[in-house]
């Protein structure tokens, strides 16, 4: 965990980060965070919503912003989709609709986000 915690402090901007891992007793546990630059990305909260959802949204009225607001991660019984943005909706809509694993992926590229090193 100090290496963690370590690599985190040491990291301006760590961005997002996905935790999964197995406890001492054998509970599988995951974790998501988010950091943000701008005090727009900072006005963020996540939530869970009773469909399996991870929800990156903002923290008032704010209009939708796809680089910012986003489904972070799905999940049904057979499978899990965590992301950094709208992918993660379109993949897991396509495991839904019974798409192979290396099918769903197919056709996507990365996000239009260059580092903008934004000040805290």
């Amino acid at each position: 965990m100090d290496l963690l915690k370590n690599v985190l402090a040491d990291n301006d901007y760590p961005g997002r980060g996905v935790l999964w891992c197995t406890t001492g007793d054998g509970t599988t546990l995951g974790a998501y965070f988010l950091t943000g630059r701008s005090p727009a990305s900072q006005a963020r909260t996540l939530h869970r919503t009773s469909a399996g959802e991870l929800i990156v949204a903002p923290s008032d009225a704010r209009e939708h912003d796809h680089l910012r607001h986003y489904v972070a991660a799905r999940q049904s019984p057979n499978w899990l989709v965590f992301g950094n943005g709208e992918q993660v909706s379109t993949v897991a809509d396509r495991l839904a609709c019974g798409q192979a694993p290396l099918l769903a992926l197919d056709g996507l590229d990365y996000e239009p986000d260059p580092p903008i090193f934004t000040p805290a």
